[in-house]
């Protein structure tokens, strides 16, 4: 692991510019970090993408890719879940060397131990449409406008609030953006109406579908 006199932090981000790299459509980004979120493995496609080499990001802190245009608020949900061992899926956008950024769908899972220990978590990434960032930008814009004038518990309150508004969690919230500009729910094998079939499907049903969409086996 890289000695952590030098490992990359939040302090090492470089400025945001206003340029997008663009993902395939088929590349998954998977990252591997310890129960503190420092970096344990990362894939060829996670190296491509962010700009980084593997010996930079093996032991560097997770958050040197996180983008400014994102609410901390989010984060601490995040890992609200996963430290209780659940799994989450969040909409991100992430912050590459160069200062670029990148949008991705973001499924976390938590291994444990035979004790219930937390040994690490697994990020899987896959790359989301325009319509999918146009959908959740507006929100993300607004909690961190909350934050730079307030603080985190203001913007979580303004989130719980917009979230009860809407009747979801926002795990809830995110599945019903992802699904109505999912153009490959047909080829997924859940029709055409994927949007409204999703308010009766069943669990594993739904676990089934994001499977897929990650290709996890």
């Amino acid at each position: 692991m890289t000695n952590s006199e030098n490992r990359l932090t939040k302090n090492d981000r470089p400025s945001p510019i206003n340029k997008e790299i663009i993902i395939d459509d088929e590349a998954v980004l998977i990252s591997i970090t310890d129960p503190e979120g420092y970096i344990l493995e990362v894939n060829d496609v996670f190296v491509e993408t962010s700009g980084y080499s593997e010996k930079e990001l093996i032991g560097a802190a997770h958050n040197v890719i996180r983008h400014p245009d994102m609410p901390k608020v989010l984060f601490k949900i995040v890992w609200e879940h996963i430290k209780d061992r659940e799994n989450v899926m969040a909409l991100v956008k992430n912050l590459a060397k160069d200062g670029r950024y990148y949008w991705i769908l973001t499924d976390f899972i938590t291994k444990v131990d035979a004790k219930r220990e937390i040994v690490s978590y697994t990020a899987y990434r896959r790359p989301v449409c325009k319509e999918v960032q146009d959908a959740i930008a507006p929100l993300y814009k607004a909690l961190c406008a909350i934050e730079a004038v307030a603080d985190m518990d203001a913007s979580e309150k303004f989130l719980l609030d917009y979230l009860e508004n809407k009747g979801m969690t926002y795990d809830e919230m995110v599945e019903d953006i992802i699904i109505k500009h999912c153009k490959k729910a047909a080829a997924l094998g859940f029709g055409g109406n994927l949007a409204d079939d999703f308010k009766t499907m069943s669990t594993e049903k739904k676990q089934s579908f994001f499977n897929k969409l990650f290709r996890i086996k």
